[in-house]
């Protein structure tokens, strides 16, 4: 083997790894089967809403990436912000 497939094959492993664990993390969570700890505790947060996920996704940003877009679907909607807008509306 030459010299410059010596230093491609660990260049496109690194690229091919780093892909693929890139689109395995990217996705929603689904707070009915949480995968680990942090998206138990991230759940808890969003049960109470986005300001208290914003801030626990702030407060463990050095321990867990965490993304609050992966939680849109666990923050429930205030009804105040939707009568809101249908008065609006009209």
């Amino acid at each position: 083997m030459n010299e410059r497939h010596r230093k491609l094959l660990p260049t496109f492993a690194f690229v091919v790894t780093a892909a693929l664990a890139t689109s395995a993390g990217a996705r929603p969570v689904d707070c009915a089967q949480p995968s680990g700890r942090e998206e138990v505790r991230a759940c808890q947060a969003a049960a109470g809403g986005v300001d208290a996920l914003r801030q626990f996704i702030q407060r463990t940003r050095g321990i867990y990436i965490l993304y609050i877009q992966d939680f849109s679907a666990a923050v429930p909607v205030k009804m105040a912000s939707v009568d809101d807008r249908q008065a609006r509306s009209n």
